[in-house]
């Protein structure tokens, strides 16, 4: 069966819903002993005990798949925490909606014991309780009605008070009602804001109320800088970075660009005064922005504040006495080759803050920018490139691996390193180390640090498989 094929099955959802059990037993059971014991309560469709790739031993849990959900309930309710004849541990048996998503819930969670019903306007609660009940005790029954007229909107909910029970009554019950098993409570309801967005709203909310904002800025303590360097995501736009820094009251002009031999951006914030500046650092450093990436705020303390307003107010004499220096070196025999060089040297400087958006010494060191998270060894030299691979390193790296360059760089420091790499457009890659001790060290130092912002998984991987053989005919 074709790779891609199998895990598009194995993570598809069942048919019907809920008839697919997640066992977890001991590691002297069978597969023989899980069908025996589970077919009593109706037709298996599959039945599925993974092994340990390494060891070949089972992993101690089992797929059950049934025919119905019905019988998947009756099993599982019959079935959890029950010792079988060659085990001495009770099993824990749980409904898996698929084989990706396993559920912690049991039987007596609402999700498996509400279902939901389309009925005419005009039914009663009468009229379902003489219905479903002979599919098992009812609960409640709830017909949901308009608020301020109170007729039926058309639909109900009824609970049982077994899992067996509703997964009968949608089975059985008269096909005009449409039965399904209904969502948990909440569920169509407004998703939790992430502590990304609540930073950022509250910092919004803060910002909009002027006297909230003074208020809470007072309380910072100013260190005597104006401007703030930062370090953030390369596929931020320049109005993104701008906006953000914006929301802190005060902001006079932001300098921002890509550093494309290092694949990150940067730049500097000017603010017209020190609380503002420090108030920046204090609520912006290590936000993720976006979401997965954090962006590094620092200070700057260096003297040098011309701003691009001030730049290009000067742009006119600086051009006019760039010009006036060539003319008099033309049309003079002994021209002043000083003066011709100064002039050129502020028009460069000029050139260099309108090409780039911020001059070289305003440009801040990636050094300071929480390049790793954990302590470093010092670099070491790379293997060669054919030595065998001794042991691979899987990287994980969401939303965006941190540039090539840099992972190089950390993955070396752990020594035998023959190279590191990410898949196209993927947030996966692999380090090949030439020793298992090489990989084991870089696998204990990184696994859940951040490298450029980035929260790294790094884990060991499969054996590498040898390449086929291509076939000429």
């Amino acid at each position: 069966m074709d790779y891609r094929r199998k895990r598009k099955e194995e993570s598809s959802d069942d048919n019907p819903a809920y008839s697919r059990l997640f066992v977890v037993c001991e590691r002297v059971l069978t597969e023989t002993n899980i069908r025996d014991a589970f077919s009593k309560f109706g037709e298996l469709e599959d039945v599925k005990m993974p092994r340990d790739r390494h060891s070949g031993f089972p992993k101690g849990i089992a797929y059950v798949k049934f025919s119905k959900t019905s019988e998947a309930a009756a099993a599982l309710e019959a079935m959890n925490l029950r010792v079988l004849p060659d085990s001495t541990r009770p099993l824990k048996v749980m409904v898996a909606c698929n084989r990706s998503d396993i559920q912690s819930d049991d039987e007596d969670n609402d999700k498996y014991r509400r279902v939901f019903i389309n009925i005419p306007k005009t039914t009663t609660e009468n009229e379902l309780d003489e219905h479903f009940k002979e599919f098992g005790k009812i609960i409640s029954i709830q017909i949901q009605r308009d608020r301020d007229t109170g007729e039926s909107k058309g639909f109900a909910y009824i609970k049982y008070k077994k899992f067996s029970d509703a997964a009968c009554a949608i089975e059985n019950c008269d096909k005009i009602y449409r039965a399904i098993f209904a969502q948990p409570r909440g569920y169509y309801s407004r998703r939790q804001e992430t502590s990304y967005e609540a930073k950022l709203n509250d910092l919004a909310n803060t910002s909009t109320n002027v006297r909230t904002s003074l208020l809470s800025m007072m309380n910072t303590r100013p260190e005597g800088y104006k401007r703030v360097h930062f370090m953030c995501a390369p596929y931020l736009a320049y109005h993104q970075v701008n906006s953000l820094f914006d929301l802190i009251p005060g902001m006079v002009h932001c300098d921002f660009f890509v550093d494309l031999i290092h694949n990150f951006g940067k730049g500097i914030v000017l603010y017209s005064n020190p609380i503002s500046a420090a108030y920046a650092v204090e609520k912006l450093n290590k936000l993720e922005y976006p979401p997965g990436v954090r962006i590094f705020v620092k200070p700057d303390h260096s003297k040098f504040d011309v701003t691009h307003e001030q730049s290009f107010a000067t742009m006119p004499n600086v051009v006019n006495k760039l010009r006036n220096a060539i003319t008099e070196t033309s049309s003079s025999s002994t021209p002043d080759l000083a003066k011709l060089a100064e002039a050129i040297a502020e028009a460069s400087k000029l050139i260099k803050l309108a090409t780039q958006g911020v001059l070289e010494e305003k440009i801040p060191d990636s050094s300071d920018l929480s390049y790793c998270s954990v302590k470093l060894p010092p670099p070491k030299p790379l293997a060669d490139i054919d030595s065998p691979v001794a042991k691979r390193c899987f990287l994980v790296s969401k939303p965006r691996p941190p540039p090539f360059t840099v992972l190089r760089d950390v993955f070396c420091r752990f020594g035998d390193l023959i190279n590191v790499y990410t898949l196209p457009n993927k947030t996966v890659g692999y380090a090949r180390y030439a020793s298992i001790q090489a990989a084991d060290d870089a696998i204990k130092a990184l696994h859940g640090a951040e490298i450029c912002g980035v929260r790294m998984k790094v884990i060991e991987a499969e054996e590498e498989q040898p390449h086929k053989r291509m076939r000429y005919d």
